[in-house]
């Protein structure tokens, strides 16, 4: 079960870049030199948050609850992981290495 979250999450971690990724590549203006140059930034950071906590908490994807730590409010770790997620698959591939090693 647990190994199937890690997936789940390093999965989740793809999606949500794939999908940074998509909005990095819109442009809005017909002149690029309209957009202040920090606005794709924005976008693509306001993006994957909200699209890594939204596929955590509708998949219930909980980090937390997989290394065994009960917080008191239950959407909380769902929402954490969902901030891990968002950061793309890099860091949730680090992360799942390393609780890999932490339960061995």
């Amino acid at each position: 079960m647990s190994v199937d979250i890690l997936w789940s999450v390093v999965f989740a971690s793809v999606v949500v870049e794939t999908i940074v990724n998509i909005v990095d590549n819109i442009n809005v203006s017909r002149n690029p030199n309209e957009m202040s140059p920090g606005w794709k930034y924005w976008a693509s950071l306001i993006v994957g948050l909200f699209v890594g906590v939204v596929v955590a908490l509708n998949y219930n994807l909980d980090l937390f609850q997989l290394a065994g730590i009960e917080g008191e409010f239950p959407y909380v770790g769902a929402v954490l992981t969902g901030l891990i997620v968002s950061r793309g698959s890099n860091l949730a591939n680090d992360l799942t290495g390393r609780l890999n090693a932490w339960k061995r």
